[in-house]
């Protein structure tokens, strides 16, 4: 586990944290990108906690999350009487970031008239309130994130190329957790403790079958679905240790496509966890199925993917079906 509460061990995540330990000296701008999960606002507060700038604020804001009517008013504040409903001043995040560090997620989403106005903040290091004519001086250490590619959204003329340039002075790239499966595990471990303490239960641990599930997983939504996924089985499980079975996907066919696609269906053990819930030895049952033939019956791989030996595996076979041979 690094500082800050980066887990991970894997090299395209010990690359990752030693690039945003030496950017976090400068001042320069960072732009963190990755997939929708990845972890962009952790990296970020990392980043500020190991800057000289640590001891004063850090500042975020989702902006796709304000409508833009708003927004312009929540970064650079207003002064009374500005627009209807404007009953005082009010100051905005860059002034609370002063001297500290103000992260702006999903930074493809501002408009381009605020696109415009905060290229001007970046170049003068000022800002103005809205309804003021008053230039105000911030000391701001700015970190932009995205899923969105901004080179293409450059390209089709939604975002400014001089605000991406000034932007992306240090990029940031965080690699999906697919391409860092040894993480996997300390992050489901770190993620157990987390709702272990939230929940106040004392599941110790997983289930081979349930570390298996995890490392088959795709994780389309990162850390993030991964980490709910977690808090789900901990809820769920009756055990001291997370089975298979804690693991719920709905096999609803219209929730199936939204979340699994047509390789992924193939490789996901799905069930149906409602009302009514089908005994352990049941839902074992049909995890051997699934396990056999994702290792297409071949059954030396199935028991060695199962961590049982062969003698058991026929057992389990043939109570799924007494036609299988032996």
């Amino acid at each position: 586990m690094n500082p800050e509460g980066i887990i991970g061990k894997s090299d395209a995540i010990r690359k990752v944290v030693d690039l945003a330990r030496r950017v976090a000296k400068s001042a320069s701008t960072v732009s963190i990108t990755g997939e929708s999960g990845t972890g962009k606002e952790v990296f970020a507060k990392a980043i500020h906690n190991w800057s000289p700038r640590a001891k004063k604020p850090f500042v975020a804001i989702n902006c796709s999350a304000i409508p833009e009517n708003l927004l312009e008013s929540e970064l650079f504040g207003h002064a009374k009487g500005s627009f209807t409903g404007a009953v005082e001043k009010k100051v905005g995040l860059f002034e609370e970031a002063d001297g500290g560090t103000l992260f702006l997620d999903e930074i493809g989403d501002l408009n381009l008239s605020l696109q415009a106005k905060l290229l001007r903040v970046l170049q003068e290091r000022e800002i103005k309130r809205v309804g003021e004519n008053q230039s105000r001086p911030v000391d701001v250490r700015v970190i932009v994130a995205t899923h969105k590619d901004l080179r293409q959204e450059v390209a089709e003329k939604r975002f400014r190329e001089d605000l991406y340039f000034r932007l992306n002075v240090i990029p940031v790239k965080l690699p999906p957790l697919r391409d860092r499966r040894e993480d996997i595990l300390p992050l489901a471990e770190h993620f157990l403790k987390k709702y272990n303490a939230i929940n106040g239960t004392q599941v110790q641990g997983f289930k081979k079958s349930a570390k298996e599930f995890l490392l088959t997983q795709s994780w389309r939504g990162n850390v993030r679905e991964l980490e709910n996924a977690i808090e789900r089985a901990v809820v769920l499980s009756s055990g001291t240790e997370i089975d298979v079975a804690a693991f719920t996907l709905f096999d609803e066919p219209a929730l199936q496509d939204a979340f699994l696609g047509g390789e992924d269906k193939k490789n996901a053990f799905v069930f149906h966890f409602g009302d009514e819930v089908e005994p352990l030895h049941e839902l074992e049952k049909k995890y051997v199925q699934f396990v056999y033939e994702r290792k297409n019956r071949a059954k030396e791989l199935t028991a060695k993917a199962l961590g049982i030996d062969r003698k058991t595996l026929y057992r389990k076979l043939q109570e799924i079906d007494p036609q299988t041979s032996i």
